[in-house]
C-alpha cells in the first residue's frame, strides 16, 4: 500500500494512502497494542488501512482509540486527528492542539437521489457545478461534522457551506451553528482523479 501523498498544513499533516494489500498484509503493519482487544471480524479493510497510515505518519504515538462520540484520538498525545476512506484510498489528518476534520469521497452518480437531504436552499449555487458541486457540499459537511466531533448534527439545519466557484484546488468557508455553538471554519479542498478531499484548516 504505497503512500500516495503527504503534505504539511498549518499545525499539522494530511496524508493519503492507496490500498493495494490484503487484510492480512495490512494487519502485519499495525502495532500489536493497536489491535489488542479489537474484534478483527468487525474491522473493515478500510479502517485497518487508516490505522496503518496513522502508524506510519505518527510512528511514535501510542494506541489509536475512539471517544464516546466515535471520534478517533491518540491515547498518549495532545493532538487532534481525523481519518477517512473512500474507494481504494484511506486518509489521515493530524492537528496540534486544535480540532480537525477530513473527508474523502469517490465521485459517482449514487449521490444524486439524496441531494435534497443535505443541500440547503442557500447552497443551491453548488448544484450548478453538477456532480462536483453536490459532492463538495457533502464532503465539506462531513469534514465539518468530524471537526465538531459531538455527533447529533443535522446536515441542513446546523451546517452551511458558502459558495465560491470550484477549482482543481481551493478554499471554501463553512459554518457550524447549533444552539449556543457557532463556529466559522475554513476548508481546503483538492481533487485526485475522480476523488475529492476536503479538510478543515
Amino acid at each position: 500500500m504505497p503512500l500516495h501523498s503527504k503534505k504539511q498544513i498549518n499545525h499539522g499533516i494530511v496524508a493519503l494512502w492507496e490500498i493495494t494489500e490484503s487484510f492480512d498484509e495490512l494487519l502485519e503493519q499495525v502495532p500489536d497494542n493497536w489491535i489488542k482487544g479489537i474484534d478483527l471480524q468487525k474491522l473493515s479493510k478500510h479502517n485497518l488501512a487508516a490505522r496503518v497510515l496513522a502508524n506510519i505518519v505518527c510512528p511514535g504515538f501510542d494506541l489509536l482509540e475512539k471517544d464516546e462520540y466515535g471520534k478517533p484520538y491518540f491515547e498518549s498525545a495532545e493532538h487532534e486527528i481525523s481519518i477517512t476512506h473512500a474507494g481504494s484510498f484511506a486518509g489521515f489528518m493530524l492537528k496540534r492542539d486544535r480540532p480537525c476534520g477530513l473527508d474523502m469521497e469517490h465521485l459517482t452518480e449514487r449521490i444524486k437521489p439524496i441531494v435534497s437531504k443535505f443541500v440547503r436552499d442557500d447552497e443551491a449555487e453548488f448544484l450548478k457545478e453538477g456532480l462536483e458541486g453536490m459532492y463538495m457540499v457533502w464532503c465539506a459537511k462531513e469534514a465539518l461534522y468530524k471537526y465538531y466531533g459531538l455527533k447529533a448534527l443535522d446536515f441542513k439545519k446546523h451546517l452551511k457551506l458558502h459558495y465560491s466557484p470550484l477549482k482543481i484546488e481551493g478554499l471554501l468557508k463553512g459554518e457550524i451553528a447549533k444552539n449556543d455553538y457557532h463556529q466559522k471554519v475554513d476548508l481546503h479542498y483538492w481533487y485526485v482523479n475522480d476523488y475529492l478531499i476536503v479538510h478543515t484548516e
